[in-house]
Order: C-alpha cells, then sequence, then structure tokens
C-alpha cells in the first residue's frame, strides 16, 4: 500500500500545481481584460467620437439648438410676419442675454419653426466692416473648415456653405449686411416627407 499512498501523494501534487497554474491563468485573463476595459474607459473620456462633425456636434448658434422645442424660448420670442416659407412660423429673438456671436454685435436674431421644433437660425449682424466679416469667415473656418463659395453672376453678395449629416450652415454678406443662418436637414426632411 506504501506504493498506493505515493502514486496518491503525487497525483495530488500534480493536481495542487495544474490547479494553481490554472487560478494564475485566470488572474491573468482577468488582470488582462480589467486593464483593457479601464483603458478604453479613460481614452473614451478624452478623446472625443472621431465620426461627430463638429458642425453636428455644435448643432445650433449660441444657447440656440436645431429640433429644440418652442417652449424653450417662447417668453422672448415675438411672431414676425409670414415668410415665403408657408410651413416656418418665424420669431424674432427679443431677450438681451446674446448680445454678441463671435464677439460682433448682433442686430437681430430670427428663429424659424416647425411643428413647434427650431429650424432655422438667422443672425443678422450690426455691422458691414470688411474686418467684422473676415473675423467671422475666419471662426467659421476655424471651426468647421473651409466653406464652399457659392458664386452667382453679377451677384454683390458673397455666399459660403458648410454642410454636414444633420446640420446646413450659410455665411454670406455685402456693403449693407453680414447674414449667418443655420438650418436641421433632419427637419428639412421631415416638411418634404409631411408634404408627400
Amino acid at each position: 500500500m506504501p506504493e498506493e499512498n505515493i502514486l496518491c501523494q503525487n497525483n495530488l501534487i500534480l493536481i495542487t500545481k495544474i490547479l494553481q497554474i490554472r487560478f494564475y491563468k485566470d488572474i491573468k485573463i482577468k488582470a488582462f481584460l480589467f486593464m483593457l476595459c479601464f483603458a478604453h474607459f479613460m481614452f473614451s473620456q478624452v478623446v472625443p467620437a472621431p465620426n461627430i462633425q463638429p458642425l453636428d456636434a455644435k448643432n445650433g448658434i449660441n444657447k440656440f439648438k436645431l429640433c429644440s422645442f418652442f417652449e424653450i424660448h417662447k417668453v422672448n420670442l415675438k411672431e414676425m410676419p409670414a415668410k415665403d416659407e408657408v410651413h416656418v412660423k418665424w420669431y424674432t429673438y427679443t431677450g438681451t442675454d446674446v448680445p454678441t456671436v463671435f464677439d460682433y454685435k448682433v442686430k437681430q436674431l430670427d428663429l424659424g419653426y416647425y411643428k413647434n421644433k427650431l429650424y432655422k437660425i438667422l443672425v443678422q449682424f450690426d455691422g458691414t466692416e470688411k474686418e467684422e466679416v473676415d473675423g467671422i469667415k475666419s471662426k467659421l473656418e476655424l471651426l468647421f473648415g473651409t466653406g464652399k463659395e457659392i458664386e452667382k453672376d453679377n451677384d454683390p453678395t458673397h455666399k459660403y456653405a458648410w454642410e454636414a449629416t444633420k446640420v446646413y450652415l450659410y455665411f454670406e454678406h455685402n456693403d449693407k449686411e453680414i447674414n449667418l443662418f443655420m438650418s436641421s436637414k433632419i427637419l428639412g426632411k421631415q416638411i418634404i416627407l409631411d408634404e408627400l
């Protein structure tokens, strides 16, 4: 029987070593998975998602976000006479908390709503100086890249456009006015679908 005891002890030692190795590997795998998850969490907090375009991420001008509800700003809105767009109700923002955009004085800020959601934003600047035009245009290019110049024959108005997945931005200027215009492509498509 002593041989059987030796064999049994050897088996126990072998089984114990196998369990120790398996336990050690499990700890290494768990530690590796923990570090991988931790690194992913840390980088997801620091690095913005690469597929979101800056214009889509901005999704508005100042505190006015496209597709937001009418009720948010209704106390500071004064209805305007109807424009060419029959589906859009236009309002002038009467609040005093947005005196500037890009540090340039705002003359008038108009908001267009479709079914009580913000569809269009129109900022009319107070000045017409070349310095102001260049300053606004350079800030737009810094934020969203170079805009596409829209040329029309014999048109004194210079126009630039930026387009993303959800947002369309338009900047125009001439000797009489400087305007910045933003609209929601999502609500634009909804208007077309509703007309169908």
